[in-house]
């Protein structure tokens, strides 16, 4: 657990989150002692598929969804809220994006919607790094609050936030040739396998 102040906070963070130590970051002693707490409990994955929430194109948030707790989409649409229909969704997008093919549209409602009603709290979730010379990380979390406020992320707002506490990192080179596949998959969200999912689950209990 790791509390950092001083003028390279930004540059010791992103050091650390690269590598391969299991790192939880604190901005308070309150958080650092609450996060220690929950460490010394030995925290366990739940036996349930992982969510995978991919962080833009070639994984250019990850970092910020390290530092900051959370895991994020866009779409710029507004806020979407848990009982809203994937057609009144799917309306918001045609109004925004009207060049786009409706197999994409509809892609993207379905994601929205699951981001924003079957994603649940203590749900264990995955990201991956951006490249890295020395390979991409895997990291895997837990839930631990949804639809938090809209944050601005690089100049862009994302509407739909979930706070997560980010538990473990896996080298992804580690992993078997199948499971790298389902991180690869393009989509912005989707569930891993339960063949994936364990295969995480046996790396973080390892």
């Amino acid at each position: 657990v790791v509390r950092m102040l001083g003028t390279n906070v930004d540059d010791g963070k992103r050091i650390l989150a690269d590598s391969a130590l299991p790192v939880v970051f604190a901005e308070t002693l309150s958080e650092a002692a609450a996060a220690i707490q929950r460490a010394t409990n030995d925290p366990q994955l739940p036996d349930t598929d992982i969510w995978f929430v991919r962080a833009e194109r070639a994984n250019i948030l990850a970092q910020t969804f390290l530092e900051q707790g959370i895991v994020a989409m866009g779409w710029d649409i507004g806020p979407v809220k848990d009982d809203d229909s994937r057609n009144e969704i799917l309306a918001r997008l045609e109004q925004k994006y009207p060049d786009e093919s409706p197999v994409t549209l509809r892609g993207w409602a379905s994601q929205i919607k699951r981001f924003t009603s079957e994603m649940a709290t203590g749900d264990a979730v995955a990201t991956v790094s951006a490249y890295q010379p020395q390979g991409r990380l895997c990291h895997i979390g837990i839930i631990r609050s949804l639809l938090a406020p809209a944050k601005s992320l690089q100049g862009y707002v994302y509407d739909h936030v979930h706070q997560v506490e980010w538990l473990y990192q896996v080298p992804q080179n580690e992993l078997s040739e199948y499971t790298q596949r389902r991180l690869g998959i393009p989509q912005t969200l989707h569930r891993l396998s339960p063949e994936a999912s364990a295969e995480l689950r046996q790396h973080c209990s390892g």
